[in-house]
C-alpha cells in the first residue's frame, strides 16, 4: 500500500510540470495573469509602474508594480486605477520632456 501511495505521489507531483514541447515565443514567456483583484485602493505615491496583463489571460488587469516590488492586481475598470495609470503616464511623459541642462 505504502509503494502505491508513493507512486500516486510521484505520478501527480510529475503532472504539474510544465511541458517542454518546444521554445515558447516571447510573449508566452512574460504572460502574467491576475486572478485575484486587490479590492483596496493602492497609494499613487508608492506605484513605481504598471502594465496591462497579456490579452491570453482569462481575464483583463492592470498590475501595479509597488516600490517595495511587490506586484498588485487591480481591476482597469475601476475609476481610481484609471486615474493613477493617467497619472503615472503624465510623469513618464514629464520626465521624458524634461532636458539636462549644459553648462
Amino acid at each position: 500500500m505504502r509503494s502505491g501511495s508513493a507512486l500516486l505521489l510521484v505520478l501527480l507531483l510529475g503532472s504539474f510540470q510544465p511541458s517542454s514541447g518546444g521554445p515558447e515565443s516571447p510573449d508566452q514567456q512574460n504572460k502574467e495573469c491576475c486572478f485575484k483583484l486587490s479590492q483596496r485602493k493602492l497609494p499613487l505615491k508608492r506605484i513605481v509602474s504598471y502594465r496591462h496583463t497579456s490579452s491570453n489571460c482569462p481575464s483583463s488587469a492592470v498590475i501595479f508594480k509597488m516600490m517595495s516590488g511587490r506586484s498588485i492586481c487591480v481591476d482597469p475598470k475601476t475609476k481610481w486605477v484609471n486615474v493613477h495609470m493617467k497619472e503615472m503616464d503624465q510623469r513618464k511623459t514629464a520626465s521624458s520632456k524634461e532636458k539636462p541642462t549644459t553648462p
